[in-house]
């Protein structure tokens, strides 16, 4: 790597101090070189109150900036939804069930903060209900790390957690839109796959207890994928993951 880019970012990441200035930097690095596509199978554990275990597994489908599909289970286009611009369409049987206005917090930390100006992603974060007036650095498993959203040693407050040195999410906390429980999602295993960092497990804890482990397996970056995949009335017509379309 050159040793000018080196320095120029060690340079910029010394200048943040706020919210707004790491949002920036963010884009500023993988503006144009970050994944446009990337499809994944998530194996999932969950982890019962008991001591029990189940396993699921969903196959996902992401198109930055604004598009996240799961399809749960190995028969696709049953049950699932789609976060698309901002709404969210939940299925079940292959049946539309439920639909609303919603903005997916890890399709904007993990990909689309790199495709939108800052400025759209400040309004977004904002609108997820992040203190973006609170800032400072930490770290998080040996690594320093920008936190926004919470003070330190304030665990139940919505708080972001990114990785100081490549600026990628390594932990996030805030109420499940699902379960509507505060949830404490862990960013690991991070490597290069295509042109930028995705992780390949998830760790989420919910009240001091770890409730589901995601790990994820044939990931693709900039597969070519249908619009339509991501089209809540196409449903039940298309899928990435099926051969014959």
């Amino acid at each position: 790597m050159n040793l000018l880019f080196v320095l120029l970012n060690v340079f910029n990441l010394t200048q943040i101090a706020n919210t707004e200035q790491l949002i920036t930097e963010m884009n500023s690095r993988y503006a144009g070189k970050f994944n446009k596509n990337i499809t994944f199978i998530q194996l999932n554990t969950h982890f019962n109150e008991d001591g029990s275990t189940e396993s699921s597994t969903w196959y996902e489908a992401f198109h930055f900036p604004g598009k996240y599909r799961i399809d749960y289970g190995y028969t696709p286009n049953v049950d699932g939804i789609i976060f698309a611009d901002d709404s969210v369409y939940h299925f079940k049987d292959k049946m539309l069930t439920k639909k609303g206005q919603s903005i997916n917090d890890i399709l904007l930390l993990c990909g689309d903060i790199y495709f939108l100006t800052p400025k759209q992603s400040l309004d977004k974060i904002k609108k997820l209900g992040y203190n973006t007036s609170e800032f400072r650095e930490d770290v998080w498993e040996g690594r320093p790390v920008f936190v926004v959203g919470a003070k330190k040693g304030d665990e139940v407050t919505a708080q972001f957690w990114i990785d100081k040195e490549n600026l990628y999410l390594v932990r996030n906390i805030n109420v499940s839109k699902e379960t509507a429980e505060l949830e404490d999602a862990h960013f690991v295993e991070h490597e290069i796959v295509g042109k930028a960092w995705v992780e390949n497990k998830v760790i989420v804890f919910s009240k001091g207890r770890k409730i589901r482990m995601e790990k994820y397996a044939e990931v693709m970056p900039d597969r070519k994928l249908n619009a339509e995949v991501f089209d809540h009335k196409k449903w039940g017509q298309l899928h990435w993951h099926d051969k014959k379309k």
